[in-house]
């Protein structure tokens, strides 16, 4: 096997096993403890986010395959899925496990972000939704898909480490609140080159994304308006609360560097590119905090 194909291969597994999403996530959720506490946290919340991530995932992908149509398992991640069941398995087992050692380390009030969180992700994979065409799954309704995605990720990685290190009340600082909004509004941000990606076969399935419904511009144009809010926010937080001028750097050009990123969704001729570029946001934002912090 020639080196490039090897490291495509490893790229790949990384990426469609969920582990690379898994990992990002973790980064986002160490970023709001850089954020807040001046560290990554707590090793017991990373671990969970990770495993939670994870797990949450590998579910949905082999849940998923029950709603493919036409060639949609010829696509790489899908078909990466079907060669190797057995390795979302694994892992699902793995994540469990985890998850069932590190209950025994979190406060009873960290509950108050997981409950809700897997409540979305149950109802984001199964239909809970009664309505007169049938029940529905949380990601069948319009741009809801996106929205829910971005509001359980933003809960977990940003009050689950508050919750771990401080009093319940904490979540309605104001510090505290900036950062799960920002986080809002730049997981939805990222999550709409997702639904480019799959707008195709969510047109056919009858889901009305942002861009099945608006388009591919005007999905993207929304995208960037949402990452100006969050620069807006971030000015905000800058100028009247506690975030200091190197922090607020670091997530002006995460914001920035994303914003230029966003149009090559455009494209969907290389698959890896979606994760390796918009997933990826997730882990260069808390990189640009942590460098910026440091030195």
């Amino acid at each position: 096997m020639k080196p490039s194909r090897f490291i495509e291969s490893g790229v790949s597994s990384v990426v469609y096993s969920n582990v690379f999403v898994a990992l990002c996530t973790t980064a986002f959720t160490a970023k709001s403890s850089l954020l807040l506490f001046g560290n990554n946290g707590s090793m017991h919340i990373d671990s969970t986010v990770f495993s939670a991530t994870l797990l949450i995932y590998c579910f949905h992908r082999i849940n998923k395959t029950k709603f493919l149509i036409l060639h949609e398992n010829r696509e790489d991640r899908n078909s990466w899925m079907s060669a190797h069941k057995t390795v979302y398995y694994v892992l699902i087992a793995l994540a469990v496990i985890i998850l069932s050692v590190q209950a025994f380390y979190l406060p009873i009030r960290t509950w108050l972000v997981s409950i809700p969180v897997a409540i979305v992700g149950i109802g984001y994979t199964f239909p809970i939704i009664p309505t007169k065409n049938g029940w529905k799954r949380l990601r069948d309704i319009y741009w809801l898909k996106t929205f829910w995605i971005a509001f359980a990720f933003s809960c977990l990685t940003t009050f689950l480490p508050v919750l771990y290190a401080a009093p319940g009340a904490s979540i309605l600082q104001p510090e505290v609140l900036f950062i799960f909004a920002r986080s809002l509004l730049f997981i939805f941000a990222i999550c709409i080159p997702f639904d480019i990606r799959d707008m195709r076969f969510d047109k056919l399935k009858g889901v009305m994304t942002l861009p099945v419904k608006l388009g591919v511009n005007i999905s993207i144009s929304i995208a960037i308006i949402l990452l100006f809010l969050f620069i807006l926010l971030m000015g905000i937080d800058f100028l009247y609360f506690k975030l200091n001028l190197r922090m607020a750097f670091a997530l002006f050009l995460s914001a920035i560097l994303t914003i230029i990123l966003l149009p090559l969704s455009k494209s969907n001729r290389y698959a890896l590119k979606f994760p390796l570029l918009y997933d990826s946001a997730l882990l260069v934002q808390w990189l640009f905090i942590w460098a910026l912090m440091h030195y």
